[in-house]
């Protein structure tokens, strides 16, 4: 009898409820006309019981993270592991993380990480690495063919939260948002791996091909117009690179630099990579 009435009450609610928009109760129970405060802010170094000394304006994320001491076991008879920038855009949250090199006119975008801290990473000229993906490298040669470094050729879309991992994709592809490639996978020119997929250890994807999939499996060839459409891609990605590099004031030098350069605030790294002859 308990369970019929309480489901005639919530019969009843629902009837009373139809053609009503549901909103969030909780602003209902807040006085919104209350004036803004007005009071003079007040700057947290000049409150009482502040030591100034334990006040740091500066964000201490560096973009480009060099390492001096270490050696890179695809290139040992360079020394040291220095990004190489060429990138017509990186994002100020990304972070590139030694042995990388990054194409001229590539760009990578929010919350990014490269990392090569033991091998090596190459980046393509006008590729795209979009928001939130991560590439690294094997920390070690994953066989006699492959000394684990993760090749991304020209003209490549990497979607939004992708996974690369000592992995080979050459020209012109599409990498799908929020795919995984694993180690000693391999994308070959002007291919497409959709969206959400996995692609497994060793799989190869065969120039033209569309796949999809966890794990990704061939599914048709690509249409010329689908191929073409892949280069368009990349190609907005370097003209939406052009406008946030100057949106985000990195065409010039920051204002926030410079004071603190008046302050004698050392702000990241500006030394040289390599050492003076």
């Amino acid at each position: 009898m308990i369970k019929q009435l309480t489901k005639l009450n919530v019969t009843k609610q629902l009837a009373n409820n139809i053609g009503k928009r549901q909103f969030c109760t909780y602003f209902e129970n807040r006085n919104n006309n209350l004036p803004y405060n007005t009071d003079p802010i007040k700057l947290v170094d000049e409150s009482e019981d502040t030591a100034p000394r334990y006040f740091d304006l500066y964000n201490k994320h560096k973009t480009f993270v060099p390492f001096f001491d270490k050696d890179s076991i695809s290139t040992p008879a360079i020394k040291g592991l220095y990004p190489r920038e060429g990138a017509e855009f990186v994002a100020p949250s990304a972070s590139i993380i030694g042995n990388v090199n990054l194409g001229t006119g590539s760009s990578v975008w929010d919350n990014c990480v490269i990392r090569a801290d033991v091998n090596y990473i190459h980046i393509g000229a006008f590729t795209n690495v979009q928001d939130g993906t991560i590439i690294k490298e094997a920390n070690e040669p994953l066989s006699l063919d492959h000394n684990g470094s993760t090749i991304i050729g020209q003209m490549v879309t990497i979607g939004h939260s992708c996974i690369l991992e000592a992995c080979t994709v050459e020209e012109n592809c599409l990498i799908g948002m929020g795919s995984i490639l694993e180690p000693e996978s391999y994308v070959e020119a002007n291919s497409i791996l959709g969206s959400n997929s996995i692609l497994t250890k060793g799989t190869r994807i065969h120039t033209g091909e569309l796949w999809v999939g966890k794990p990704a499996k061939f599914v048709r060839h690509l249409t010329e117009n689908e191929i073409i459409d892949i280069g368009n891609s990349a190609h907005s990605y370097t003209n939406n690179a052009e406008i946030a590099f100057e949106a985000f004031g990195l065409d010039k030098e920051s204002f926030i630099y410079a004071d603190a350069q008046q302050q004698g605030v050392q702000v990241g790294w500006k030394g040289s990579y390599f050492a003076d002859n």
